[in-house]
């Protein structure tokens, strides 16, 4: 059987290996499971792994990454994220 490791830099997941069941962490090192995956470049607080920061301008809130401003609910568009003006663009065919 296998085990998957986060090796972290401060708490920054720099890499990812597989080892095998008898394998002793290094004090950088830390076990991870599909219930909580490490992401590279993902950072591990308090015992969970989180992915990246989408962007700059947002914050995690309860492991959570938020925009400044909710996505607006719109039926039936689409927007995505200007980090330039910090605001939703809503996609169009234009």
């Amino acid at each position: 059987m296998s085990k998957n490791v986060a090796i972290l830099n401060e708490n920054t997941v720099i890499n990812i290996i597989i080892v095998n069941d008898d394998y002793k962490l290094n004090a950088d090192e830390v076990f991870y499971t599909n219930e909580n995956p490490a992401f590279m470049q993902g950072t591990y607080v308090d015992g969970y792994f989180y992915s990246p920061q989408p962007f700059l301008s947002w914050t995690r809130n309860q492991g959570n990454w938020n925009p400044p401003t909710p996505r607006p609910t719109t039926e039936g568009k689409f927007y995505y994220w200007s980090e330039d003006d910090l605001s939703w663009k809503e996609i169009t065919n234009d």
